[in-house]
C-alpha cells in the first residue's frame, strides 16, 4: 500500500488571504482567467483589476454588485453591527454613500457617521426607515 501526500502549491495558500485583491486573485485563478476575462466580465479595465488585486485601489461603490456574482459571495465578514450591516447593504445595492441617503431619506453626513459607527439613530422614523432599507 501506498501513501499519496497532498498539498496546496505555496502560491495558492498564500493566495488565500481575507482582502478582497487576494479573494479576487484566488476566484480569478481559481476559473482559469487573465485580468482582462475578469474585467470584461465585471465591467471595467483590466487596470482596474490589476489594482484591485493590488489592495492598491478599493473599487467604486457601484462595482460591488458584480464583483459579489463574480466571486460568489460578499467579500467581508458577516455583519454584525448596525454600522456594519447598513455599509453591507449599501455596497450589495452598489450605491454611493449619497444615493443610499437619498433612499433612507437623511443626510449624507448621518449616514456617514452612522456607517462610521460614531453615531446611532434615534428617531423612530429614522430607525424605521433604516430597518426598511435592511430588508426588515
Amino acid at each position: 500500500m501506498t501513501a499519496v501526500l497532498r498539498s496546496p502549491k505555496p502560491e495558492v495558500t498564500a493566495l488565500a488571504g481575507d482582502t478582497l485583491g487576494k479573494q479576487l486573485q484566488w476566484r480569478r485563478r481559481e476559473l482559469g482567467l487573465q485580468q482582462v476575462d475578469v474585467a470584461d466580465i465585471i465591467g471595467c479595465n483590466a487596470k482596474s483589476i490589476m489594482l484591485w488585486e493590488r489592495d492598491e485601489r478599493r473599487p467604486a461603490d457601484r462595482m460591488y454588485p458584480a464583483l459579489i456574482k463574480f466571486l460568489g459571495y460578499e467579500p467581508w465578514p458577516e455583519p454584525v453591527t448596525l454600522a456594519e450591516k447598513l455599509k453591507a447593504e449599501r455596497l450589495r445595492r452598489g450605491l454611493a454613500i449619497k444615493q443610499a441617503a437619498i433612499v433612507i431619506e437623511v443626510d449624507e453626513c448621518t449616514l456617514w457617521w452612522w456607517e462610521s459607527g460614531r453615531w446611532m439613530p434615534r428617531l423612530i422614523t429614522t430607525k424605521a426607515k433604516i430597518s426598511e432599507f435592511l430588508g426588515g
